[in-house]
């Protein structure tokens, strides 16, 4: 249904989510926003998260630097 120019929808993913995808606790990505390694947080609401495309850029550095070295 998608055209090819047409943008994917983005999307607020809470960070339990983002814990599963990284395969580290909620924990250890509080820390990873504190040191600057990913984004400041979205709030809608009670809901903490960061947006899906960040996630994929931040995913997407670190095979970049991993085929580098």
């Amino acid at each position: 249904m998608n055209s090819e120019g047409e943008k994917k929808m983005d999307r607020v993913m809470r960070l339990a989510e983002i814990a599963t995808v990284l395969g580290i606790c909620v924990r250890s990505v509080r820390r990873m926003i504190d040191r600057g390694e990913l984004p400041p947080c979205v709030r809608i609401g009670r809901a903490v998260g960061l947006m899906q495309s960040e996630i994929e850029a931040y995913l997407k550095r670190m095979r970049e630097q991993r085929t580098v070295r």
